[in-house]
């Protein structure tokens, strides 16, 4: 195919011949990671690469993306890029992966004729210093970027990334991973180059192998640094990169741009906010004086009920800081801690708050959202942006870098402890900032150990024929007969599930017996009250489980145990009264049975943990966090609970499994 015009300068592709050494299949267990939502992690990785070279602090970082076209014909020999396609399917014939991943590029540019466009992505940054290159310099960013994998340029301790793991999200957003990418740098040096990352393969006709990396130059495999020699598309005109992602399907732009107003909100709203970032998503500003707009656009509730940090919603972390000190619901709490230095914590009290944090540093993007196990109505964002601490808190992510943990941090193979003592410092603060928010509720605050394991979720269901009752109530001076507590006035719908649906839980049944022979014999258990699933209004009931196996000579106490689950629903909720912290359970069995056992857990998405129980109504036997002996009755029961540490706590119900 020979150039009819000039518009490429002559550029073309360069794959070098492959000799000997490992070679590079057509798997590539990384695109995993940005796959699902490739121009969300589009947003997060280019922005976080921005924001770590500002060229004036003092000015914001902007960064615009548009999706724009080039006709086939004026880049011949771009295309060329097809013949290398084939070669991956032809030197892995028999490999299903290589034809999987190959044939749809090869279609893909096969199908585009001379006057048919190629789609693609333009992301470009500005008041940055753009990527410097000098040939055989490996800490030269561009080098790092362009022209090597798993190799970070980035020294800097304030850096979000790394240009060796980022750079991913740029390439598989190109159905044919392949990206361009233009520079000039602060003292006003430009680089130009293209690449593709395919795999080792062949070339139709030629001897030998090529390597799976090519870059698409007019300097014999080398970037372009003579700005006359730059593509004039590509050419760039202030400090600054220019990344344009190729092949991407265009058919739906706004699904595209929405994706990323959302993702950039979600993600940068911070640096927004603090006037460190504006951003540009086709004809879309966002800045700080927009901001509030769009939040309220794209982000109309009020409440984040959503648990994971991917799909949270920002808004009310937002209003925490937007509005901070505005009243006595928003606060602002700032300290100095020994290891990680200054910090600040911005808190907006809500009583329908899940009592989620947000936890940033110096870029100011997020980099995880974790519940407590407490509920005392609030949302608050951590920030630690010092130096130092900033340096710490990077050494502790992961390579997606939404998490703080100690293990991330290694070296000569041993986990660092000063990246334990950091996130023990931020656990120790968000206990006393939670205090201090709350001392007037005459309670011990949740202590919150692990603080990124405690997101609870609790597991849902339908069901029309549970009643309403309440989180918060009123106190109604009536002392019950019973606990001799005083009691609240149950009103004002509000639960611990995240859609205000019940969950399902488990009650035991405890049937002494003699032997482990009688127990396999026992036969079926809730004699007169039957196996069967119960017709119930909106659907069928919930059926018990003969436990087999589950069996110990003792068990707290109880010789010879068989068990049986009967699922129940329940709801729960703690409230003050009367100086404890009182949990109440709510539970609705199908059936009644005169020796139920419950377990109460406390915990998260990851684990669940005990707390001993101190008091139960009505009364049953209590040892650590399991009731037995519980006469439970066929439709609603309430069970009011005080557990020794007399914290709040979110409540699961569950059997105890012995061993």
């Amino acid at each position: 195919m020979g150039t009819t015009n000039n518009l490429e300068l002559n550029c073309k592709w360069h794959f070098a011949k492959q000799l000997g050494g490992r070679e590079d299949g057509p798997n590539d267990p990384m695109q995993d990671n940005f796959k699902k939502t490739p121009y969300t992690s589009l947003i997060r990785e280019s922005i976080q690469n921005s924001l770590d070279v500002p060229l004036n602090t003092n000015l914001p970082v902007r960064l615009e993306y548009k999706i724009r076209r080039i006709h086939s014909k004026e880049y011949e020999n771009f295309f060329e890029l097809k013949k290398h396609i084939q070669g991956c399917i032809q030197h892995f014939k028999y490999n299903n992966d290589a034809l999987t991943t190959y044939q749809p590029m090869l279609d893909y540019l096969n199908s585009l004729g001379d006057h048919d466009d190629l789609n693609y992505i333009q992301v470009s940054d500005y008041n940055t210093i753009g990527m410097n290159y000098v040939k055989g310099d490996t800490s030269q960013p561009f080098y790092a970027f362009v022209r090597a994998a798993g190799v970070s340029a980035k020294n800097d301790a304030t850096s979000g990334g790394s240009y060796g793991y980022g750079k991913a999200a740029y390439f598989y957003i190109s159905p044919i991973r392949t990206i361009l990418v233009s520079t000039q740098t602060k003292d006003g040096k430009n680089f130009f180059e293209g690449v593709s990352s395919l795999c080792t393969h062949e070339l139709n006709g030629e001897d030998g192998l090529r390597v799976s990396v090519g870059y698409y130059d007019n300097n014999d495999g080398e970037p372009v640094s003579n700005p006359d020699k730059i593509p004039t598309r590509f050419q760039r005109k202030e400090p600054g990169t220019d990344i344009f992602i190729l092949g991407i399907d265009a058919s739906d732009k706004e699904s595209i741009y929405n994706e990323m107003i959302e993702a950039t909100i979600r993600n940068f709203w911070m640096a927004i906010e603090s006037q460190k970032l504006e951003v540009k998503i086709n004809d879309v500003d966002i800045n700080h004086e927009s901001l509030p707009v769009l939040m309220d656009k794209y982000f109309p509730d009020e409440q984040d009920t959503v648990p994971r940090e991917k799909n949270y919603n920002p808004r009310p972390y937002w209003d925490a800081v937007h509005n901070v000190k505005a009243d006595v619901n928003h606060v602002l709490i700032e300290d100095t801690l020994t290891t990680i230095g200054k910090v600040r914590f911005y808190a907006k009290k809500d009583k329908k708050a899940t009592d989620k944090i947000l936890f940033m540093r110096r870029p100011l993007m997020l980099v995880k959202a974790r519940k407590t196990q407490s509920s005392n109505g609030v949302y608050g964002v951590f920030v630690c942006d010092d130096t130092n601490g900033n340096e710490i808190l990077r050494k502790t992510e992961n390579p997606a870098h939404n998490e703080w943990v100690a293990s991330n941090w290694k070296e000569k193979g041993k986990t660092v402890q000063l990246g334990k003592v950091a996130t023990d410092e931020i656990d120790g603060f968000i206990i006393k900032v939670m205090e201090t928010l709350f001392s007037n509720r005459g309670s011990q605050v949740q202590q919150i150990n692990g603080l990124d394991e405690f997101l609870y979720i609790p597991t849902a269901v339908e069901d029309d024929n549970i009643d309403q009752e309440s989180l918060t109530g009123e106190i109604t001076g009536i002392q019950d007969t019973e606990s001799g507590s005083i009691t609240s006035n149950l009103s004002n719908p509000e639960t611990n599930t995240i859609d205000g649906s019940p969950a399902i839980g488990k009650v035991m049944i405890t049937d002494p017996i003699q032997s482990q022979h009688k127990a396999d014999n026992k036969g079926g258990h809730l004699s007169g009250h039957g196996t069967r699933k119960k017709k119930k209004r909106g659907g069928g009931g919930l059926s018990p489980k003969r436990l087999q196996g589950r069996f110990s000579p003792t068990d707290n106490g109880l010789p010879g145990t068989v068990l049986t689950e009967i699922p129940v629903r329940y709801r729960s909720y703690a409230q003050s009264e009367n100086g404890h912290i009182v949990h109440t359970i709510i539970l609705h069995s199908d059936y009644e049975f005169n020796n139920g056992r419950i377990d109460l857990l406390i915990g998260g998405e990851q684990s669940d943990e005990s707390v001993a129980i101190k008091s139960c109504t009505p009364n049953g036997i209590i040892a650590d966090n399991t009731i037995s002996g519980l006469h439970i009755l066929e439709g609603k029961n309430v069970l009011k609970i005080i557990f020794a540490d007399n914290m709040k706590h979110a409540v699961k119900l569950d059997a105890y499994e012995l061993k």
